[in-house]
């Protein structure tokens, strides 16, 4: 079975067990080394972003500033696509900057999670899963959504909502 098929079958059949999980990473690893990447990118956009609105004003705009923003959303709009593609295979992505994944999935016949971080051989097991609390719900990296203007001098990577949680 390619790895393709087995992020089929996990959708097909519902919930990953270790082995599918671990079947699946051939293709996850890819993704996700893509999303680590991009990411990295993205971070340094934002900061040459940030440098050159830093040093304009109102009256005399830095021509190279809107440049950067439009190669920050696109950099972030090539994120959400890698996103969106393991979320198609049924793993969540939770940290873009060092490639953290979780595969939803069921062992004995209780909701599981199995976790996978880039440069891991395989899977395991997240054994403290708690399906109401913040850190199962939460990712450690953030980056703005595509409709999130870039504007002023606010920084894409510490904007937060108004619940104090990272967009």
């Amino acid at each position: 079975m390619s790895a393709e098929s087995a992020g089929s079958a996990a959708l097909a059949h519902g919930p990953y067990s270790e082995e599918l999980a671990n079947r699946a990473l051939p293709l996850v690893r890819r993704i996700v080394d893509d999303v680590v990447k991009r990411y990295r990118e993205w971070q340094d956009a934002v900061s040459r972003f940030e440098y050159a609105t830093a040093k304009s004003t109102a009256d005399a705009p830095d021509p190279e500033a809107d440049g950067l923003q439009a190669e920050a959303e696109r950099m972030a709009a090539e994120i959400d696509a890698c996103v969106n593609e393991l979320a198609e295979l049924g793993v969540e992505c939770r940290a873009f900057d060092i490639g953290l994944v979780i595969f939803p999935g069921e062992r004995d016949g209780r909701p599981s999670r199995f976790v996978w971080r880039r440069g891991d051989v395989a899977v395991s097991e997240w054994r403290d899963y708690d399906a109401g609390s913040a850190s199962a719900n939460g990712t450690s990296s953030s980056m703005p959504s595509r409709a999130q203007p870039v504007a002023g001098n606010t920084s894409l990577a510490s904007r937060s909502r108004s619940d104090g949680s990272r967009e």
